[in-house]
């Protein structure tokens, strides 16, 4: 399946969700964004999977300016990643606002527990473009 098609799938109120491979390793398992420039990422907005009980419990963001070096999102003063609970509803949009919300062109969401079944998302990411 192409990009396109993977990034439809994932889309809030789509019929479906993008859904990790639960064989795959932990430090495997995420869903990475472009922004094209830096970005204020303000908020998160997710849902779960529409037609099966697939849905992530817990996930945590990273962010970086080149792809390739990562930094864990944390709240102000705190050194370890801010965890987030998932959603448990397929039908609510779970937004997530971001206290200190960071500025960068990469944007990782890293799925942590997930139900009985696969990780599955659908999200959108709230962002500010800035010059």
């Amino acid at each position: 399946m192409d990009g396109y098609h993977k990034f439809a799938l994932m889309q809030l109120n789509s019929w479906s969700a993008f859904c990790h491979d639960p064989n795959i390793i932990q430090s495997y398992r995420w869903i990475q964004f472009d922004l094209g420039v830096n970005n204020i990422i303000g908020a998160i907005k997710l849902q779960e999977r529409d037609n099966i009980e697939e849905y992530t419990t817990s996930f945590k963001l990273q962010y970086s300016d080149d792809g390739i070096a990562w930094i864990d999102y944390n709240e102000q003063g705190e050194q370890v990643a801010k965890g987030f609970d998932g959603t448990h509803d397929r039908n609510t949009i779970k937004v997530y606002n971001l206290e200190y919300p960071p500025m960068h062109r990469y944007l990782r969401f890293v799925p942590l527990t997930r139900n009985s079944g696969r990780p599955c998302n659908r999200l959108n990411i709230c962002r500010c473009a800035t010059s």
